[in-house]
């Protein structure tokens, strides 16, 4: 078996003339025999898979609800007799809603920017549980608060959590997801986004009548729900096979995939999986290793180094385009919006 393993790494981290690892395209076999039908068809037959990605997705639609919310919250007459200064009479009024409402997205910036090296050093599935633990104290202090400067720390403290789910949620579902659907499997987390809205708009149409500070408090605490349940639950679902391969645990990576698959880990399809996870992970490897040879021993100052070149990498000839392309997409997509 390992025998094999080197003879499906070799095609994959041929060098260049300049000396720089090249990453070939070409099927690992010449005929690969999929799980089932691609797109949308092929997520009921690969239910656990869908099942688990589904529940991932839970966090983008927290996501959503904590961007959805605060939008209606923001003109709510019994909030704004609590924070008179957003109120519409009140001196610089519009600046401090602005601050109020971006300080979301300013703690989401420092969640992403940090959930990487997070989810490589704890596992994909445990950063989660991190993620949530943060937004919980966040929407706790949101819950809570009795004047501007709370509400906006609590702002802040679960922008942070959002962040980090933002970013390790579809990171979790494109690793445990059949070839054939993981694309479909990842809209699951945009379309959790979108529907954490409209849940967000629902319910702050109908507390919006409620007297009393309840009627944008509950909404607060209300998203303390989903989160919640993808904090426990996330705990009992598999570990990503690539995060397990890339720490080494080969035979616990084949066990998972087996699982998530709902085949025996003998299975042909499962092995050539098994086999094309552990070649791209030695690729990685191997590609960080001739890149940044300084850095390669085990110790918290070279992970964060390696972590900050590897951003700088993405800018670098032959990945730039790339880059660009995922960056344009990514802007495009919420720039235009009301986001």
């Amino acid at each position: 078996m390992d025998s094999k393993l080197q003879d499906i790494e070799k095609p994959a981290t041929s060098a260049d003339e300049s000396g720089q690892f090249v990453h070939h395209a070409e099927a690992v076999w010449d005929e690969r025999n999929p799980y089932g039908p691609s797109g949308f068809r092929g997520i009921f037959i690969g239910y656990y898979a869908t099942l688990c990605a589904a529940f991932a997705a839970i966090g983008g639609m927290v996501f959503g609800y904590d961007q959805g919310v605060v939008s209606v919250v923001l003109v709510m007459p019994q909030f704004l007799s609590r924070f008179t200064r957003v109120s519409e009479t009140a001196s610089g009024a519009g600046f401090w809603k602005g601050l109020l409402t971006a300080m979301i997205e300013l703690g989401a910036l420092l969640g992403a920017l940090n959930q990487g090296w997070i989810a490589d050093k704890i596992s994909r599935k445990y950063s989660i549980v991190v993620a949530v633990i943060i937004f919980t104290v966040g929407s706790t202090v949101q819950t809570a608060a009795v004047d501007y400067a709370m509400l906006t720390i609590g702002r802040l403290i679960g922008g942070i959590g959002i962040g980090m789910l933002s970013m390790v949620a579809p990171l979790y579902i494109s690793e445990i997801s059949p070839p054939e659907i993981r694309g479909a499997l990842l809209v699951l987390e945009e379309f959790s986004i979108v529907f954490g809205i409209c849940v967000a708009y629902w319910i702050t149409y109908g507390t919006r009548y409620m007297s009393g500070e309840w009627a944008w408090r509950l909404p607060f605490l209300l998203q303390m729900i989903p989160s919640s349940v993808l904090g426990l639950g996330i705990v009992f679902l598999p570990f990503s096979p690539r995060w397990l391969a890339s720490k080494g645990r080969d035979d616990e990576a084949l066990q998972s995939l087996g699982k998530l698959r709902q085949l025996p880990v003998a299975d042909q399809r499962v092995q050539q999986e098994w086999f094309d996870i552990r070649a791209e992970v030695a690729f990685h490897q191997q590609t960080s290793a001739r890149k940044h040879p300084h850095w390669q021993a085990k110790s918290t100052a070279n992970s964060v180094k390696l972590e900050l070149v590897s951003w700088t990498d993405c800018f670098r000839k032959g990945c730039w385009r790339r880059t660009h392309i995922g960056v344009g997409l990514m802007f495009f997509q919420v720039g235009p919006t009301i986001n």
